[in-house]
């Protein structure tokens, strides 16, 4: 994901001709995440490229967005809802109200998340009692399925993995989980699609900074942002498929699910969710697109 902000600040720089000059820095390097969106409204940075999770205390709406890949089940189609069905629009207007412009959507891994673990998990009776580290979203999935939930930050994983205190772990594309070095430890990876689609993160722009630039140079930031998502989603996502391999190749293996269990897993999560982001009547609004869009597409 930096990397395409990389790409996207030079993007920008070039097609400007040097009129505008973006300097990215990398997760964590100037705030802790918790802290983006107060950062961008107050100016201390004027682009941010993040995931409305983390900031859903503020307004359940942006969960809503957020979720749209999650209930449609894919990126293409998401894609599609976004830019063709009226999904970006929602968000514009969403997070127009914090006096924010929003630019586009971020992509990211080819396929979902992966699920790491001690043992294998195939379906309903590896679940049962499990001890699995998860974050605060996801812990009611996985309570509803019989397992054991520790919502441990994400620093504390490994060493909860080596020491037996969790069996798995729920975080992260393929890639993401073997830069933590999960593998020495849980050579289990659940394959890339059968549990968590990736959620539809977003670059938003500080509203005064937006409103500071001329039409030709609005536009410039427009295009580039909306390429950054196609840049995030490929680069994201080849990085994945390369780390499968290689996890493969250290002995890793992945482990395909029960598809019934798939099923029920997805559902679960889908509804969580949207729980979570119908607690205000624009984050019931925007899931009602999603879901009048997955109707209207599946004819039904």
């Amino acid at each position: 994901m930096f990397k395409a902000n990389q790409m996207f600040a030079d993007n920008v720089r070039n097609m400007s001709n040097g009129r505008i000059q973006i300097e990215a820095f990398s997760s964590g390097a100037l705030m802790p995440y918790t802290e983006y969106f107060d950062a961008l409204r107050s100016g201390v940075v004027e682009i941010m490229q993040s995931g409305g999770g983390y900031y859903s205390g503020k307004d359940p709406a942006f969960v809503a967005y957020e979720s749209a890949s999650i209930i449609i089940g894919d990126y293409p189609r998401t894609l599609m809802w976004l830019y063709a069905g009226g999904g970006n629009d929602l968000a514009r207007d969403l997070y127009g109200k914090w006096d924010l412009q929003f630019l586009a959507p971020s992509f990211y891994t080819f396929a979902g998340e992966s699920i790491v673990s001690k043992k294998p998990i195939r379906g309903f009776e590896d679940v049962k009692g499990l001890k699995i580290r998860a974050p605060e979203t996801m812990a009611p999935v996985w309570a509803a399925l019989g397992a054991d939930v520790l919502t441990i930050p994400g620093a504390e994983v490994y060493t909860a993995l080596s020491t037996g205190l969790i069996e798995a772990s729920d975080w992260g594309s393929p890639a993401m989980n073997m830069r933590m070095g999960y593998a020495e430890i849980a050579p289990y990876y659940s394959r890339p699609g059968d549990y968590y689609m990736g959620a539809v993160a977003v670059m938003v722009m500080n509203g005064e900074a937006w409103n500071s630039l001329p039409d030709d140079l609005k536009e410039i930031v427009q295009v580039a942002a909306d390429w950054q998502n196609i840049d995030a989603w490929t680069l994201s996502g080849y990085d994945d498929l390369i780390a499968a391999q290689t996890l493969a190749e250290a002995g890793a293996e992945m482990v395909v699910w029960d598809p019934e269990f798939t099923k029920e897993i997805k559902r679960l999560i889908a509804e969580e969710q949207k729980k979570r982001g119908s607690e205000t009547e624009e984050g019931r609004m925007i899931i009602k697109a999603v879901e009048d869009f997955l109707a209207t597409i599946e004819g039904g």
